[in-house]
Formats: structure tokens, C-alpha cells, sequence
């Protein structure tokens, strides 16, 4: 309950926020299209307009008195000083910047934003982004380029939030050209600096997972669709051990010893287990569903990793050793 209550209260506060500068910037919005634009309702945001006049922001309505078009007095707007970031929100803006690679879709964007962000925050706050933004950096190995995915990016967003089917041109990595189809988009992910759009084809019963870098086109329609009930992106994200979900299974792997400390020091999975065996060999468990990704991320670890159950994973990690095995022969 205590996480749902904070998310219920951030969304307030940005709105709170968001609703203050509209009336700032001498805005008479209806309530209607308030509510429409906070995807809430009508009671909502008289609520917000409400804890406004709590704290002293005085809240005018139209000639008879009505709140049904809310404004500020001009010289009430005038006053109203700037929202300033904190040391803390700056260093998080600075650091989540720096995590962005470059070849990220929007990064060119992002230093010009956060230079206009400095400049919004006090002496020591300001000064505190320029150092961080100085003495952080890092790479990453195996990126894909998305610089040029923005459009389309955008596109997949206007569908998701409008609910409206869209047709694609979709080339996988398998086929010679692209394939035209119906999706619906349900959610864009990003799953270790790699974009993907989750959603459902029309025609197939089952979620479908497409790479954004796979996209050639998209096209957004006016045909609506509706969210399939069954989805759930959190037991999406519990399920799946990366990109691609399956039927979860049982998973046990168990470590070499000299292998142990680097397996302990990170979480692999939400649902993992740990345990120390007798002879020093560390058994891990958990359970996911993705047969190909769990496969490949157990070959990385070489001969010092020993696949437990489920059987058919262990065979089939088996057969791949013994085929690998040969190329060096």
C-alpha cells in the first residue's frame, strides 16, 4: 500500500505543478480538458484546485464565480516565483544524463536541457551539476544505434497514449524484407540500454515483443483497440529473464567456487535464491521464462557454470557445449 500511496502522490504533485504553470502563464482551461489532459477526472482536478487555494495560491473562476474555467489574477501570476530544483533532484537529472549513451534516441537533446535546468538552480546547486557532469563518464559494448528511431519512437507514443492501431512495416532479423502488419502498442521498454514496444497483433492471441531498430515504418490509424486484460507489465517484468517472455520454469545453476563472489554480488533475477554448498559451489534459483536468453546468459559463464534442472535445460546447454566443442577441435 505504501508504494501505491507514494505514486498516487507524485502524480499529484506533477500535477500540482503542471496546473500551476498553465494558470501562471495566464491559462483558462476548462476542466474538461484539464482532466483530459491529466487522464483523470473532473473531481480530481477540483481537488488540486483546492490544495492550490490551501496553500495560498487564490484560485479565481469566471464572472459569476464558477470554477468551471480556473485562472490566477495577472498580478498573483506575477509573483509567483520559479519552481527551483534541490542539490539532490539536480545530481539525479545530472547522473541519469550521464547513463544516456549516445546513441540513445533524444541524447542530443539532453545536454542543451539540462544546461537551461543549471541555470534554473542556485549558486551551489548549479555548481554541483557542473562538477558532476564532469567527473562522470562510462561506456557500453553491443549498443544499437537509435539516433535515427525518433519519429518513429514518437509515433509508437502518440498510438500508445491515443489507444490507436497501427500499421508496420517490420523487417525480423530472419527475413530478406519487411513484413506489413496491424499492432497495437502497448508499452515501449527499455531492457538494458536496448528499445522494444510490447503490444498485441490483432490476429494473434499472444504478446508480441518487436525491436524498435526493427521498425521501418509506422503508420498510426484511427481504428482504436483496447488493452488486452490479461496484460500485465509487472508480472511481464517478473516473468521474463530479459527481453522475451515464455512460460516461467524452475531454474537451478550451481557455480565453480572462485566463481561464487561474482555470482553473490548482483541480482540476476527478482525471484533468485542463493545457497552455499558444501563443497564451495554456490547454487542459484529462480524462476523465469525465456529458454533462449537463459541459455545464452549460462553460456557466458562457461564451464563454471552447471545447469541443475530443469532437464530439458540442461540437455539443451549440453548439446551446445558438444557442438561448440568440436569447432576447436
Amino acid at each position: 500500500m505504501g508504494g501505491v500511496s507514494a505514486a498516487r502522490r507524485d502524480r499529484q504533485v506533477v500535477r500540482l505543478l503542471t496546473l500551476l504553470r498553465i494558470l501562471k502563464e495566464g491559462g483558462r482551461p476548462s476542466i474538461y480538458e484539464l482532466a483530459a489532459r491529466f487522464h483523470t477526472r473532473r473531481e480530481t482536478i477540483y481537488r488540486d484546485l483546492r490544495a492550490l487555494q490551501a496553500i495560498g495560491y487564490p484560485i479565481v473562476g469566471d464572472a459569476e464565480g464558477r470554477l468551471s474555467h480556473p485562472g490566477l489574477a495577472p498580478e498573483v501570476r506575477a509573483a509567483i516565483p520559479p519552481v527551483l530544483l534541490t542539490q539532490k533532484e539536480l545530481a539525479a537529472l545530472v547522473w541519469a544524463t550521464k547513463q544516456v549513451g549516445s546513441k540513445q534516441p533524444f541524447r542530443a537533446g539532453l545536454d542543451g536541457a539540462l544546461l537551461k535546468l543549471q541555470a534554473l538552480a542556485p549558486g551551489k546547486e548549479a555548481h554541483l551539476g557542473l562538477v558532476l557532469s564532469g567527473i562522470v563518464g562510462g561506456w557500453a559494448r553491443g549498443t544499437k544505434d537509435y539516433t535515427d528511431f525518433q519519429g518513429i519512437i514518437l509515433q509508437l507514443v502518440e498510438a500508445i497514449v491515443a489507444r490507436r492501431r497501427c500499421l508496420l512495416k517490420y523487417q525480423a532479423p530472419y527475413r530478406d524484407r519487411p513484413n506489413n502488419f496491424r499492432y497495437d502498442p502497448y508499452r515501449l521498454l527499455s531492457i538494458q540500454g536496448l528499445l522494444y514496444c510490447v503490444g498485441q497483433v490483432p490476429v494473434h492471441d499472444s504478446l508480441v515483443t518487436l525491436a524498435i531498430d526493427r521498425i521501418h515504418a509506422v503508420t498510426v490509424t484511427e481504428e482504436p483497440f483496447t488493452v488486452a486484460p490479461k496484460f500485465d507489465l509487472k508480472q511481464y517484468e517478473a516473468e521474463a529473464f530479459g527481453v522475451m517472455w515464455g512460460k516461467p520454469m524452475t531454474v537451478v545453476v550451481r557455480f565453480r567456487p572462485d566463481q561464487a563472489p561474482y555470482v553473490r554480488e548482483r541480482e540476476w533475477h527478482p525471484t533468485q535464491k542463493l545457497r552455499t554448498l558444501r563443497d564451495g559451489r554456490l547454487e542459484l534459483t529462480f524462476r523465469a521464462g525465456g529458454t533462449f536468453e537463459i541459455t545464452r546468459w549460462i553460456l557466458g559463464w562457461g564451464d563454471a557454470a552447471e545447469v541443475v534442472r530443469p532437464l530439458s535445460l540442461r540437455q539443451a546447454v549440453a548439446t551446445i557445449l558438444r557442438r561448440a566443442g568440436s569447432l576447436y577441435r
